[in-house]
């Protein structure tokens, strides 16, 4: 038990062993079948998508693109994703050291549950976070990921098929796909896989509802 973290500026060999050993660890401490595979399936798609949103980034600054101008955007991204299976991430590594891009990876574990954060110290845009939402929200509805590509592929960046594929994950292992989180916090993003271990765990959302629910009643006592 206790916390362990991996940083990565791109997604190498090293980096995929360290965080492979990492989960093979964890699933022979907790005894869960397919956790590991589980995990470095989820998060080495994670990582991809972070280290994709500071290439995008590094690229827009190349290229004279604007992040906060829709057109210049539209157009970036457009670019971006004709020249995106070119990209050498390794040619655009001292960029994204100069512009001190990260992404890291944190094991939190205790008796009560297993948190996993995949932590970007970039922020998502307003449509990058809507665009996120809408694919979660489709994929914990829909019965499988054949019927989530049928239905909803999003072609705008991607296909959102590796968020719904970490929900379908999550749910085949037998936790709740709802307790898996994408949002900004500060300056940074941050994705959070959160495994109860007992039947008495309460999520961290859950607890910080609670919190809100206390101060407003002291507040208003």
């Amino acid at each position: 038990m206790g916390k362990q973290k991996i940083s990565v500026r791109i997604l190498d060999e090293s980096a995929r062993g360290e965080l492979q050993t990492a989960f093979d660890r964890l699933e022979a401490e907790l005894g869960i079948e397919w956790l590991a595979a589980t995990l470095t399936t989820a998060i080495l798609e994670l990582i991809e998508n972070a280290v994709k949103a500071n290439l995008k980034r590094v690229f827009f600054q190349v290229h004279g693109y604007r992040l906060d101008e829709p057109a210049s955007y539209s157009e970036g991204i457009r670019h971006f994703k004709r020249e995106f299976p070119s990209v050498s991430k390794e040619d655009y590594r001292k960029s994204l050291e100069d512009l001190n891009l990260m992404v890291s990876v944190e094991v939190d574990l205790d008796q009560d549950r297993l948190l996993v954060f995949v932590e970007n110290n970039t922020l998502l845009l307003t449509a990058e976070e809507e665009r996120i939402r809408r694919q979660l929200a489709r994929a914990m509805t829909a019965p499988d990921l054949l019927e989530f590509s049928v239905q909803y592929g999003d072609e705008t960046e991607g296909s959102g098929l590796g968020l719904a594929m970490i929900v379908f994950l999550i749910r085949t292992l037998g936790f709740k796909p709802e307790l898996f989180r994408i949002y900004n916090q500060v300056d940074r993003t941050m994705a959070r896989l959160e495994f109860p271990l007992n039947a008495s765990y309460v999520s961290l959302r859950e607890q910080y509802e609670r919190e809100q629910s206390l101060k407003v009643g002291t507040l208003s006592g």
